[in-house]
């Protein structure tokens, strides 16, 4: 922990030491990006995304981040997001690295609060439709991170054709009928 002293307030406060990680991170006020129709674009490296390295076979690379505000069709705040790259993910079956091309686009109303989400059982609810509590101090890469987790396959694979195999394991069971099969020729298994 640091120790920083503010001369034009003349008040000590506690800071935690910044990591190269929290350096540079994007925060919006989702409100206020989308009624100005403000745009973010960056090239982010993958290092940067925390929660979804545990998914990757390697991070090495980064990923191209379009974040722009708007109205949508019935005026109210939106963001539209689009994430591209290319992921590095282990295949499940064959356990081999392979490349995952990664092309997610999402559509966000912004609302005040929890409340103004219409529930299911009203006439303007409209599953298609995710919505976005607006935040003021919202995280560009928390959102991007969500939405690239949520597209990721619960097991990742290879195509079929392309997976090497190696890794698999082929069990032969014994056919249930391989007794059947002594009976036709009028042998018994205790001959």
């Amino acid at each position: 922990m640091v120790l920083i002293f503010d001369r034009e307030t003349d008040k000590l406060y506690h800071a935690r030491l910044m990591t190269a990680h929290a350096i540079n991170i994007p925060v919006i006020n989702s409100l206020d990006f989308a009624r100005k129709a403000l745009e973010f674009r960056d090239t982010i490296p993958l290092l940067r995304f925390s929660r979804l390295g545990e998914y990757l076979a390697a991070s090495n690379g980064s990923l191209e981040i379009t974040l722009i505000g708007k109205a949508d069709s019935s005026g109210k705040p939106a963001l539209h997001l689009q994430v591209q790259g290319v992921l590095e993910l282990a295949c499940q079956r064959c356990l081999d690295s392979f490349e995952y091309p990664l092309d997610v686009t999402a559509e966000f109303v912004i609302v005040a609060s929890e409340d103004a989400i219409p529930s299911p059982d009203s006439g303007e609810y409209d599953d298609e439709v995710d919505y976005l509590v607006a935040e003021t101090q919202m995280p560009v890469i928390d959102l991007v991170e969500d939405e690239i987790l949520l597209t990721l396959p619960l097991a990742p694979k290879h195509a079929d054709e392309a997976c090497s195999g190696t890794g698999r394991v082929e069990l032969e069971k014994p056919s249930p009928f391989a007794v059947l099969k002594g009976f036709k020729a009028g042998k018994s298994q205790n001959d």
